[in-house]
């Protein structure tokens, strides 16, 4: 077995290139911190969630963030990647650099209770409102993996929730949905530009963190994955970033690639005309009918291990 080390606060990564290899911990996740077992209400296996590191919260969720103007975001370098926001007439962006320290930001926007989320072991930001069975509660990084990707605990019911399909998956809320806010993933200076009231998220996190470095380039640019996936196809390098969307005649992924090209992309889908555009701010969207949707920003691997029925345009 070969991989390669990385040494974070709080977690130590490791890329695996055998696909079956599994660290093991003093404290076992599941079993102690949550009390699951196999009489737990659940949709997937224990075993498909993979611990992968020692601790819950051992990525600490910032749970009172504090932000900046932009013009006072001198942290944020005009090619910084930022998770951006529009709801309610606000504008927020949270620098990935910032992210990829504490996973889930939660926040309040117009008086309600959001959480944004980011896996940057899978590239994908997600928005949810943080509402569990009409009960406002905060989320935290549970310490496991599902498919390599972000698994949050909700603080209310400790359920564990997957990432990508922000959809409970052990506990006692397994098969609920969360309710889903669009968020995406954009250059700062292109975010800014459009949105030159939008706040950003400050450095100043209650956390000594060294927000500098991107700790996760060299894994942007590897194939190698940080847990086993139950699919993966190679049509496109595994962390080609694409924009999918659920549709409902089914899946379908677009490589940011072909929206660079001319800033949309236009085909027939099952029969109507789709217009997907790259608008100047970073964000994506479908125009399909009188429909619009939004995506998910997200790696290759990871949009297809949980949507292998897809289609790809790349």
């Amino acid at each position: 077995m070969r991989f390669l080390r990385h040494v974070m606060p709080g977690v130590l990564l490791l890329f695996f290139t055998a696909a079956n290899a599994q660290r093991s911990y003093d404290v076992d996740i599941l079993a102690e911190t949550f009390g699951f077992n196999e009489a737990t209400k659940k949709s997937v296996a224990l075993t498909d969630l993979r611990q992968g590191c020692p601790a819950r919260d051992c990525i600490p969720s910032i749970d009172s963030p504090k932000f900046l103007a932009a013009k006072e975001a001198s942290h944020v370098a005009d090619d910084d990647l930022v998770i951006t926001l529009s709801y309610k007439g606000e504008y927020r962006a949270y620098p990935s650099r910032i992210l990829d320290h504490h996973e889930i930001v939660n926040d309040t926007i117009a008086g309600d209770a959001l959480a944004i989320t980011w896996c940057p072991l899978c590239g994908s930001a997600v928005g949810i409102k943080r509402s569990i069975d009409g009960k406002i509660t905060e989320f935290g990084v549970s310490g496991v993996l599902y498919n390599s990707d972000l698994v949050l605990y909700d603080r209310a019911t400790d359920t564990l929730w997957d990432q990508i399909e922000a959809k409970g998956v052990v506990g006692p809320m397994t098969g609920t949905k969360l309710v889903l806010v669009p968020v995406s993933v954009s250059k700062w200076s292109k975010w800014r530009d459009k949105h030159p009231d939008t706040l950003v998220l400050s450095t100043d996190t209650g956390f000594d963190y060294d927000y500098t470095p991107d700790r996760f380039a060299e894994y942007r640019e590897s194939t190698r994955l940080f847990m086993p996936v139950s699919a993966s196809d190679e049509r496109v390098h595994a962390k080609t970033v694409v924009y999918g969307f659920e549709l409902p005649s089914g899946a379908v992924a677009y490589a940011e690639s072909v929206l660079q090209k001319g800033g949309h992309y236009s085909h027939d889908l099952d029969g109507e005309e789709a217009v997907v555009t790259l608008h100047d701010d970073g964000t994506v969207s479908m125009q399909r009918g009188d429909q619009t949707y939004r995506p998910i920003r997200v790696y290759w691997f990871a949009w297809y291990t949980f949507h292998p029925e897809t289609d790809l345009i790349h």
